[in-house]
């Protein structure tokens, strides 16, 4: 591979010697129905970069950079954006990445690396989303084609007919009921009596009965 520059979040390394970029997707295991979007289910993830720079004291791309502590500089300055947890841009030959965040970093020190340094570097995206705000206008939150308001629901106690608050379950709505006026909501003896003598014959004999009682009085 031949050696390019990187810029790292504003810091320029003299040579990217491996670069790795890593995708992946997460496609479901249940079956997709015909005729619907396929993209819609498979999630991509973040990306992953994987790369290993050099830095040296006396750069060849970067001659005007070069000094006897610059080694030592650039670490310092990778340790800091590690630390800072900031959202980076990486820059190469191989293309641009952005929202990256470095999740490892290593700094190999011993007597060979006080004029050079090669720093592995791992960097991962950061996927970004904005929040959008939608104005509903006041008409969608009305009714029919009138644009009034829907209503109330009603409150009434179940079997409460609306009118009156005596009116419950199983409770005749039928004053004269309980006399015998009704066909089928009468009492006991009402509904033995019509079924014994009829209708006709049933009030026939409660006339009499009352005629009996009025000549007594």
């Amino acid at each position: 591979m031949k050696v390019q520059p990187v810029n790292i979040g504003g810091i320029e390394c003299d040579a990217l010697i491996h670069h790795e970029l890593g995708m992946e997707a997460e496609i479901p295991d249940y079956p997709v129905e015909e005729g619907y979007s396929v993209q819609d289910t498979i999630i991509l993830k973040p990306k992953t970069l994987s790369l290993t720079v050099v830095v040296t004291n006396t750069p060849i791309t970067f001659r005007e950079r070069a000094s006897p502590g610059r080694v030592q500089e650039v670490a310092q300055r990778l340790q800091e954006l590690y630390s800072s947890r900031q959202l980076i841009t990486v820059t190469s030959a191989k293309g641009s990445y952005q929202n990256m965040g470095i999740t490892s970093l290593s700094l190999p020190y011993d007597v060979s690396t006080k004029t050079s340094l090669e720093i592995p570097v791992t960097l991962k995206e950061v996927l970004t989303t904005s929040a959008q705000t939608v104005t509903i206008p006041s008409e969608y939150g009305r009714g029919g084609d009138t644009g009034t308001t829907a209503g109330t629901a009603s409150t009434s106690p179940y079997g409460s007919t609306g009118t009156t608050s005596g009116s419950v379950v199983g409770s005749t709505t039928d004053s004269t009921a309980g006399s015998g006026s009704s066909e089928k909501g009468g009492s006991i003896a009402y509904n033995a009596l019509t079924g014994l003598f009829g209708q006709d014959g049933f009030e026939s004999g409660v006339e009499s009965i009352a005629d009996l009682l009025g000549g007594n009085s």
